[in-house]
């Protein structure tokens, strides 16, 4: 087992990245059309991106096995 200690910084950071509007304006979606909203489908990959590469910056090992 590995445990990872995170700052309040480094977790106020990751939640700004994970708003929708912080997303759209990384290109985060598929879709560059700003009047057409992104699907869920979008929003989850995207989630779940980000998510996984602030956890591998932290140190987690998010690799499938």
């Amino acid at each position: 087992m590995k445990v990872i200690i995170i700052q309040d910084t480094d977790a106020r950071a990751l939640l700004d990245k994970l708003k929708l509007e912080s997303m759209r304006e990384n290109n985060h979606f598929r879709t560059t059309e700003f009047d057409r909203p992104a699907s869920v489908t979008d929003i989850h990959r995207a989630f779940h991106y980000i998510v996984c590469r602030w956890l591998q910056e932290q140190g987690a090992d998010v690799v499938g096995r």
